[in-house]
Parts: structure tokens; sequence; C-alpha cells
């Protein structure tokens, strides 16, 4: 049996999103919420069947080709657009998330379109779950080369009845020991396979503090992005002469679960648009084209970093 986190079913990660296949287009002028799906349809010009047909079936060399990727928080939102990404660039994906459903859902729309894919339920908090989930993509695929650390919660999904103290220490547990353990674990598995790629997700506020309107200064969520950004750091530089690069995204705001509390407010939606030089938030699809980026060869140069992903918020 899988051991959930308190709350985690409330609060833990993402919104269902879709896969972009052209780079973003720029928008001249400011884009409100209301606009977003003129948005998203101008940006993805494709179908789902399309979008996550195999790219071989087009003729064109796959990025991820003979790639294993493991993706945690992978049955919603970033994590769910960088699965299907990486199948249809040629990688084997191990669709990791506590909601087995979401997951399942996740891992049969790749088999369905031709790619590869298992589903794997797991609580990233947990040391004896994450070691099954690498172990079951190993087993299954034969190694280890890119795992996305995407599980993540803030504080406006812990369990009504915790305290502040318990809210803080759940929002630590997760996206700080839950990026911990799967790295640790697949550190071993990738110098068996010669090397690999492991990215975190952090946040614009892992680099820059919220502004008083959305925070009282003690926000977990907060605190946890900056240490996932050392943890980045720190890795990178032990395991870079091994061939193992360790990198990091800091996404803006971004249309999912994650952000729903906030976007689903108009007056704060603005606002939030407002703080973004691009004048909209992003979308999931956009951070996983980043995440395709330094998971590939083409990033064999890059580790340590942390790649704001933020319309310019982190540029004011």
């Amino acid at each position: 049996m899988i051991r959930r986190t308190a709350g985690a079913g409330r609060g833990a990660l993402t919104a269902h999103s879709t896969v972009l296949t052209m780079p973003q287009k720029r928008f001249q002028a400011r884009v409100s919420g209301t606009d977003r799906n003129s948005i998203q349809d101008s940006i993805r010009g494709e179908s789902r069947a399309e979008r996550l047909s195999t790219a071989a079936t087009k003729g064109r060399v796959m990025r991820l080709e003979n790639k294993i990727a493991l993706v945690t928080g992978a049955g919603s939102g970033i994590g769910e657009a960088s699965s299907e990404l990486f199948a249809k660039e040629g990688a084997a994906v191990g669709v990791c998330d506590l909601n087995a459903g979401t997951a399942e859902s996740v891992a049969a729309r790749i088999r369905a379109a031709g790619g590869r894919a298992i589903a794997l339920q797991a609580d990233v908090t947990d040391r004896a779950d994450v070691e099954r989930v690498v172990g079951a993509v190993v087993r299954e695929f034969g190694g280890l080369h890119i795992l996305v650390n995407s599980a993540g919660v803030s504080d406006r999904g812990a369990p009504e009845d915790y305290d502040t103290d318990q809210v803080w220490q759940w929002v630590m547990d997760v996206n700080v020991r839950g990026t911990l353990l799967p790295s640790r674990v697949a550190v071993e598995e990738m110098r068996k396979s010669g090397g690999g790629s492991i990215i975190n997700l952090s946040s614009i506020y892992g680099l820059v503090g919220r502004p008083e309107w959305l925070s009282d200064g003690f926000s977990g969520y907060a605190h946890s992005k900056g240490a996932v950004l050392q943890i980045t750091r720190d890795l990178a530089v032990k395991t870079a002469r091994e061939g193992i690069r360790v990198n990091a995204l800091c996404p803006g705001f971004v249309h999912t679960n994650l952000t729903a509390g906030l976007s689903d407010d108009p007056e704060r939606l603005r606002r939030l648009e407002e703080a973004h030089p691009m004048g909209r938030l992003g979308e999931a699809s956009e951070i996983a084209y980043c995440a395709l980026f330094l998971a590939s060869d083409e990033a064999s140069f890059v580790t340590g970093i942390a790649l704001s992903v933020d319309g310019g918020y982190t540029a004011q």
C-alpha cells in the first residue's frame, strides 16, 4: 500500500494542461485571463492526437530518443505536460503521481499515441515509495536518464485543521524532501546509465520575495522553493564530472491547480497578470518546453542553473 502525505489529495500538484508544438508566439498587447482560450488556440495549432503522435512519423529526429525519464507530479499541470512532451520526443516515461487515476490517464494517452509509458503511484516524501518507483522504471525500460521533480504543494492546499507550524512543515516535506529523495535515488541509477539530467521545479519565489498582498512573510512555499535551488546547485557541483546535470526551472504564475485559488478571483487574477511584463500568466506546456531543453543533449554544458520562465517577472 502507498502511504499518503497528509492532505496531499487537496492541494497537491497541478492542473490538466496541453503540450505546445511550436514556439510561443509574441504577443503585442496585454492579454487578459478572459483571452486564455484564444491564446491556447493560437499557440497550439494541432489536435491532441497530432501533438502526441511520435515525431518519427513526421520525419524528424526526436530530441529524447532512447532516453528514459521519470516525472513526479505527472498526473496534472507541468508534470503532465512534461510527460506528454517527453514521450512525443521519444522518451520512455514513468508517469508518477500520488493520484493513481490521473497518472494512469496520462500514461494511457501516451501509449494510445504510440509512446511508451507506465503509471506509478507514490508519495515522494516516503523513501520506500521512491525506491520502488525508480526500480519499476529501471525494470520496465532498462535504466534512467532523466528525472523531473515536479511534485509540489502550496500553503493553500494544506489540511484545514493544520496550524501554521504544521502547514509550514507539510509544504517543506513535499517540496523539499520530495525533491531530495527522488534525486538521491535517481543519481545512483544515472551513474549506472553513464549520466543523466535532473530538472527540479523551483519558482520565481525561490529567487525573489513575495509581494505583501500574497504573503505574510512566513510562507513555507517560498522557503521551500529557495531550498530547492540550493539542492540544485549543491548536487550539480557534486555530480558534474559524472555526466549528471542538475538544473532548476523557476516558473512565474502558471495556469494550474496550484494557482487556481488565486486566479479564480478576477481582481486577483488582474493583479497577477499585471505583475508579469508580458501581461498574462503562463501555460504548463511553456514550462515543459524548457524542461525538454534541459533534459536533452542540447543542454550538455548546462548545469547548476535556475532558469526563470516567468514572462519577465524577475527582470523587474
